[in-house]
This record gives structure tokens, sequence and C-alpha cells, in this order.
């Protein structure tokens, strides 16, 4: 959830329960208004005038604003009360009914009185009025309860009734709904700054991280947020210098290994073809230990060399399209000296032609190499190594076998091979001595960067093969 998110809910919230607190506090004091104004309404008609009125004619009592109510003339003719039609029971905004001492009501119109007022008025002889709510056709109305000291007579007690205002609930929706639109417009509007702010800071950082941490952000302020932004400005300028350390090391040490290859593993590369000559012309154990030695010591800093241009660039690796058959004839006059040291034969017969791929081909060469040394070195005196190379699909896939005719692997050497998924470096420290694992790892990330998959497998005739395959 983003911070701007956050906010909105955090408003919403505050902002309902702000409108609810409201709400309810402005119905309580408009509600004590109203009780108060009756109140005083009610005291005010307790005068010798209303006590003549409901006490000359108290079966016809019932001041407010009545309609179809007979004049008074009509109303003293003899068995008016049976001719004439009694006062309406429809509710109206304000209505006075007139009760006796015993509280029941001295006109027909009149509503039962209140059997809590009844209760209060009765428990205490002092009390002059009592107020509260009634159920009427449009609502909870006001009803006041006076006692006029009109004793003892009909009209003993006043029941003054107010009727709700008409489209109230609508009315107290529409108040409602604006308050709640009024402290959420206060709420947006007091988190915005913060969230703007971060938001800024947000962008700020981003587009620093995208330009590796050189660029400053600038936030205003003086509270967490401008802390905030002060912190992440300490905290890039830390990882510049670290990023910057981390670079000249990365730099120092690719001059290093790629000087050690040109001042190491070029001279060794031409030991080891020397001794080779030596090998060809005088059959001697002491100097095929010293053509595999050297090579190993060779291909151990061109390994490292290869390494080191994996890890500096790993997708900005030079890409040129490659000729494998060029790479295999290299490699195989390269390995003549190895081979013979090892008495394996080379066949290459079938890796002509042309198949091309896009790679690093100090990689790439590197990758064949590995494989090529290990079909070389674990294999039986006397063996052959198979070189195979073929492009179909017109040319867009291409295939690499190396099978040599050795002892091959146990199955548990195989899963070891297979699951070595990167080179880490200490290969020939960690594996066990005659081991082929040394170079397939390195091989293995080689071939996948440029789009190569590389397949080992044991045949049931036996050897081992490792075959650089397109991978679809």
């Amino acid at each position: 959830m983003t911070l701007g998110s956050r906010h909105i809910l955090i408003s919403l919230a505050l902002a309902l329960v702000a409108a609810l607190v409201v709400f309810f506090a402005m119905n309580i004091v408009a509600a004590r208004e109203r009780t108060v104004l009756l109140e005083r309404t009610a005291e005010a008609h307790v005068s010798s005038i209303m006590r003549d009125s409901c006490e000359q004619d108290p079966r016809w009592f019932l001041a407010g604003p009545r309609v179809s109510r007979p004049p008074l003339s009509e109303r003293q003719m003899p068995d008016a009360d049976v001719l004439l039609p009694r006062p309406s029971t429809d509710q109206l905004p304000f209505e006075i009914f007139a009760y006796d001492d015993q509280y029941s009501p001295s006109s027909s119109a009149g509503p039962r009185f209140p059997d809590a007022f009844k209760r209060a008025m009765r428990a205490s002889a002092s009390l002059k009025h009592i107020s509260g709510d009634f159920d009427s056709k449009v609502g909870a109305g006001l009803q006041t309860a006076v006692a006029t000291g009109w004793t003892p007579g009909p009209c003993a007690i006043l029941l003054f009734r107010q009727q709700p205002a008409p489209g109230r609930t609508w009315t107290q929706t529409a108040v409602f709904i604006g308050l709640f639109a009024v402290f959420l417009g206060v709420g947006l509007a007091a988190t915005a700054p913060t969230g703007a702010r971060m938001r800024t800071l947000s962008l700020a950082a981003r587009r620093s991280a995208q330009q590796d941490y050189s660029e400053i952000v600038r936030v205003s302020g003086t509270d967490e947020v401008g802390s905030f932004g002060a912190l992440f400005n300490d905290m890039a300028a830390d990882l510049r210098r670290k990023t910057v350390d981390a670079r000249d090391r990365e730099e120092a040490l690719r001059r290093y290994v790629e000087n050690m290859t040109t001042d190491v593993g070029e001279p060794l590369a031409e030991l080891e073809q020397r001794l080779g000559g030596v090998l060809a012309s005088r059959a001697d154990p002491a100097i095929a230990v010293a053509v595999k030695d050297t090579h190993r010591l060779a291909m151990q800093v061109r390994n490292n060399a290869a390494v080191i241009r994996l890890r500096a660039g790993a997708d900005e690796s030079a890409r040129e399209p490659v000729n494998l058959a060029s790479v295999v004839a290299d490699l195989v006059a390269d390995r003549s000296a190895l081979a013979a040291a090892a008495h394996v034969t080379l066949d290459a017969s079938r890796a002509g032609g042309s198949a091309v791929v896009q790679a690093d081909r100090f990689l790439i060469e590197q990758a064949i190499g590995n494989v090529l040394d290990n079909a070389i070195i674990y294999n039986d005196a006397g063996g052959v190594v198979r070189i195979e190379l073929h492009a179909y699909d017109q040319g867009h896939r291409v295939s690499l076998l190396i099978a040599d005719s050795g002892p091959g692997v146990s199955d548990e050497e195989f899963e070891g091979l297979t699951a070595n998924k990167r080179f880490r470096g200490d290969e020939s420290r960690t594996r066990r001595p005659g081991g082929r694992g040394l170079g397939l790892a390195l091989a293995r990330e080689v071939a996948d960067r440029f789009g190569l998959t590389l397949d080992l497998r044991q045949p049931t005739a036996g050897g081992f093969e490792a075959e650089f395959v397109t991978r679809q």
C-alpha cells in the first residue's frame, strides 16, 4: 500500500469519527434547545385566558392550529356533543391538550397521558413540568407536561406537543454528509503536503539510484521527511564511495589477471609447446608430466581471466560472430602436446565447415577448451577424443560434441557434475583428485551466457560425452 493510499484511508477514518461526534453533539444541543423552547412556551400559556378557555368548554378544548372546529355558539347548543363533529385527532405541528388531576383527557381528541410523566408527577408534588419524546406518524416529536395548579378541575395539567419538522431525516442526512465531506477535505488537505514531499523524495531517490547515486536528493524542511532525505544523501554518498572503491579494485584485479595471462599464461603455453616438441622426439615420462603440469597452470590462469571477464561485464561481454570450426582447429593444435603426453588421439575429422555463434571468442574458446582438457586428461592411455561439429536449421543452430573413450564416472560423481551450475574458482580444491569438475562449471556458465546449453552424458558403451547445443 502506498503512502498516499494510507493517507486517504486514515483521512476517511478520522473524518467519519469526527463527523459522527460532531453530528451527535449538534443533535444533542439542538434537542436541548427545542426542549427549553417548548418548556418556555408551555409556561407562557399558563395564563388566566387559557384557564377560562379551558374551563368554560373542557370537552372541546384543544388549542393549536385545528381545522373544522365549530364556533362557540354552536358548541353551546343542546346536544352539541352529539350532533357536532368532534375535534380532529390528526397530529398537527403544535398542539395543547387539557387533563384533570387524575390525568384523564378533557377532550376526546386528547391522547393518553404518558405513563412516565404520570409516575414522575405523582412521585414529586413540587414537579411543575416534565419533558420527553413521543412517537408520531412522521417521527419522534417533543412533548412537555405542565402542572397548572388549576385544581380541582378539568385543566389541572396541560400537555404540549410539537411535531418533528418535515423532511427532518433528509436534512439530518445532508448535515452528516456535509460534515463528513468537510472533515475529509481538512484531513486530505493536512496530509497532502507530507504525501507530496514523500513522493518527491521517492522520485528523487529513484533518479539518484539510476545515476549511481550521483544526484543529490533535495527535500526542504526540518521535520522527519527532511531528516530522511538528509539520511538518504549520506547513505548515497557512502554507497558511491564504496562503489567507486569496488570498481577500482575490480579494474585493478582485471588488469592484474590480464597481465598474468600475458606475462604468465602465454609463456606457459609456449613452454608447453616446446616440451611437446621434446616429447615427440624423446618419449620420456618426466617430460609428459611436465607438459601436463604446464598446461594445468596455463589453463588455471586463463580460467581466472575468464571469470573476471564474466563478473566484470556479465551482460556487456563483447559479442561477435565466432566460427566454432576455427575455434576447434586452434584448440586441437594447442592441445596436441597435452594429447601426446596423455597418449590420447584427437579426432576432429568431423569438425569442419562453418558453424557461427554470437559470442566472446576468448570466453567461448575457454569453455570448449575446458571440456576438451577433461576429455584428454581423464581418458585412458591409447584412447580417442572425438570432436564433431554440426550446423543445421539453416545455420541458426549448432551442435558441438566432445566425446572420450575413457572410463567415465560413477553415478554419484555424475550427479555432482550436473549439479555444479556456476564457476567458483575452487573446484580443483573441493573435488577429489582425478575428478572432472574443474572447468565444467565455467564452461556451463559461458554457454548459458551466449545462448548455448552444455549437456553431459554417459553412453552405455562407456566413455563420457559433453555437447554444446544452441538453446531453443
